[in-house]
């Protein structure tokens, strides 16, 4: 089967001619060491390449990476019909370019929009159920002038933020008819086109906070809906053969994949106290009816508890992703790649360079860090933190599994003696250097010096913030 990054076809980039060269340098047989190598001459800021096509464009969603990376290890380190994972999915990118290379693909996800947006991205559906779902939103006005009392206890369980001043009694009575249709159709035994609408309706949302309201709800639902038609089409004529994609909401540290059985992991964690997506998708989360409070509690990443000693978030980090890690190992077969993309973090001043910690825990398991590529990021995509600022670049971390773990991710004495090791040498860093990701205005040097003080209180609570149900007494 030819793909559409097949060269001796027109590609979705018309003729940008570093785009060209691209596609060509990763196209064809290539043995692992020839891969390193094509790796090594690829220009990886990939400036003013297209990201968006297809169902890229579903949804939006923070900090995603942009498909070329995933792309990249597909199509050299893979042969078609093998398998990747993606145990971290988010929105679904990595899956999308396995579906469009006739590579399965696994994507694993405990936020449950996340697991919805990567399972509608990657769902092909009939020319028939468009037509019916349709004629459905056709008929859908009816719904749009409900009684405003039936909408007043949707506003008391708004959550109690400013933002919350943008779903106005009209606003919430146009939401509630478009999802009154949704339940419609799904109780039609139309379960891919209900899942679909629901995605058209957390995008309208999103659209709605991101602007501040003054949308006109209904209307601009159903433009997010023609273009995700459009681009589902697009993709049904590329694609002849269907490979094998299975979405999970699940847990990473638990993942319910099977031991040796992935071919290459490609994933884009989160960042230690950079983004709260349960802060991010409360409101879409909310109209979906999912729980969004639980996600908050198992979140990995997340910055909203451990207020007096930020560095507990640290600690706290490390040992949810070690144990992500180990899980890596246990599905990876041996001498396959896995490819972490993350870019650096804050915390009170200080310097974490994520990728550098992942190395480090990935030998005790079984990982060789192979390479790491520094890449900027385009200026167009770049993600701004309250607490770390402007994103401007990342780190891709690749790593082989030489070894098969002999350690449980539920080991917590294993876990914590990793992690303390970890913060120990971070501590080291900061007796010699303070405050190395000062942007701005500049704390006093005591104010820098008492961070020492608290790693080393974090490096105490380390067995109790390393457990996974830690999350409850936060």
């Amino acid at each position: 089967m030819k793909m559409i990054y097949d060269t001796k076809q027109a590609t979705l980039f018309g003729e940008k001619t570093l785009e060209r060269k691209y596609l060509e340098s990763i196209n064809g047989e290539y043995s692992f060491y020839r891969g390193i190598e094509v790796l090594n001459k690829i220009v990886w800021d990939f400036k003013d390449f297209t990201t968006q096509y297809l169902t890229h464009t579903f949804h939006s969603y923070p900090a995603r990476f942009i498909p070329q990376i995933p792309l990249t290890f597909i199509k050299l380190f893979t042969k078609e019909e093998e398998t990747v994972l993606d145990p971290m999915c988010g929105c679904g990118t990595t899956l999308i370019e396995a579906l469009l290379n006739n590579r399965n693909s696994i994507g694993n996800d405990f936020n449950p929009l996340a697991s919805l947006i990567t399972k509608v991205k990657t769902t092909l559906i009939d020319e028939n159920e468009f037509r019916y779902f349709n004629k459905k939103l056709a008929v859908m006005k009816r719904y749009l002038d409900m009684d405003y009392r039936k909408v007043d206890e949707r506003i008391n369980n708004l959550p109690n933020r400013k933002v919350s001043k943008i779903f106005n009694r009209v606003v919430i009575s146009k939401l509630e008819g478009i999802r009154e249709t949704l339940l419609e159709i799904k109780e039609e035994g139309h379960n891919d086109l209900f899942d679909f609408g629901r995605v058209a309706l957390s995008s309208t949302i999103w659209s709605l906070v991101e602007n501040g309201g003054g949308i006109d709800v209904d209307d601009l639902f159903l433009k997010k809906v023609k273009s995700m038609q459009n681009g589902l089409k697009k993709m049904d004529k590329i694609i002849k053969n269907i490979p094998e994609v299975k979405v999970i909401c699940g847990d990473a540290r638990k993942l319910e994949v099977e031991t040796n059985s992935i071919d290459l992991i490609v994933t884009s964690p989160p960042y230690v106290n950079a983004l709260d997506y349960y802060r991010v998708h409360m409101y879409n989360m909310l109209w979906l009816g999912m729980d969004f409070d639980l996600f908050r509690k198992h979140e990995i990443g997340g910055h909203s508890h451990f207020i007096a000693n930020r560095f507990r978030l640290l600690s706290e980090y490390l040992g949810d992703m070690f144990r992500s890690m180990i899980e890596m190992n246990r599905v990876l077969k041996k001498d396959k790649l896995c490819v972490m993309v993350v870019g650096n973090s804050s915390l009170e001043y200080e310097l974490i360079e994520s990728h550098k910690f992942f190395g480090e825990m990935g030998k005790e398991i079984g990982f060789k860090p192979i390479k790491t590529i520094f890449r900027n990021i385009d200026k167009t995509k770049k993600y701004t933190s309250a607490d770390i600022g402007k994103i401007d670049d990342e780190y891709i971390l690749v790593m082989q599994k030489i070894d098969n773990t002999n350690v449980s991710a539920r080991d917590d004495n294993f876990i914590c003696e990793v992690v303390r090791g970890q913060m120990m040498k971070f501590r080291e860093q900061i007796k010699k250097v303070q405050g190395t990701s000062i942007r701005g205005r500049k704390p006093t040097k005591e104010r820098l010096l008492k961070n020492i003080d608290k790693i080393s209180e974090a490096i105490q609570t380390i067995p109790q913030d390393i457990k996974i149900c830690s999350c409850n007494n936060k």
